[in-house]
């Protein structure tokens, strides 16, 4: 049996690294006595695969994973046992069944958005119009440093939507895929707007076209993938 799991991480939860969650959430899962289901080989380990990296220190409100059971649960149960083991700040959102041979997170999602809460109140029609600005541009460069140095890559093809909320937050929709991804720092680095922010991530989903598709609407039929619930690229 193969299931998704979305879930929230807040507070503190947001300073833990990937190796960190991993283990929390497996020894989540062993004290729930769920039946987890191994890899094989000298060193196995549970069948748990995240969805898409989330920088430590950001919060999210929508996270994904996919966990194998050795055997059909009910999943009622299955969220019951495994929330009364989790810390404050992960919140299990939804648990749903999907095929086995169901694309893994990380081949999917290739878009991500965020929030960015301002810790000083901007000024509308400044942020407004540097926006429009920004993306008139046809490359925006910035500088990356990684284990082999210093490089250069253009973000402007994975920016696929800013706006302004009412309460004036800056709602950004990014790439976050395999092959490529943007950061929220970045655009607002972009922006050169010089007011303290923090991000907060919002969702996570499979871009086709113009529309937004929730990980948890995916499925398999007959060996094809299909899509469901669409969201429009542009409703907010």
């Amino acid at each position: 049996m193969r299931l998704r799991i979305k879930y929230s991480k807040r507070g503190r939860m947001a300073f833990l690294g990937h190796l960190e969650m991993l283990r929390l959430w497996q020894r989540a899962m062993r004290r729930a006595n769920l039946p987890l289901a191994y890899s094989s080989g000298f060193n196995p380990h549970p069948r748990i695969a995240f969805g898409s990296a989330l920088a430590v220190g950001i919060e999210s409100l929508a996270e994904y994973m996919d966990v194998e059971l050795t055997q059909e649960i009910d999943i009622e149960i299955f969220r019951n046992k495994l929330q009364r083991e989790l810390p404050e700040g992960l919140q299990l959102l939804l648990v749903c069944p999907i095929p086995t041979k169901s694309p893994a997170l990380t081949y999917v999602i290739n878009t991500a958005a965020y929030k960015t809460i301002w810790l000083e109140k901007p000024n509308k029609d400044l942020l407004h119009n540097k926006i429009e600005k920004l993306l008139a541009q046809s490359s925006i460069e910035i500088t990356r440093r990684g284990k082999s140095g210093i490089k250069k890559k253009d973000i402007r093809p994975g920016i696929f939507n800013l706006n302004i909320s009412p309460e004036l937050d800056l709602e950004m929709l990014l790439q976050c895929s395999s092959t490529g991804s943007v950061r929220p720092e970045e655009v607002l680095k972009a922006l050169d707007f010089d007011v303290p922010a923090k991000f907060i991530r919002t969702g996570l989903f499979i871009k086709k076209d113009d529309s937004l598709i929730p990980p948890e609407n995916i499925a398999v039929n007959m060996g094809k993938v299909e899509l469901s619930e669409q969201r429009n690229i542009n409703s907010g």
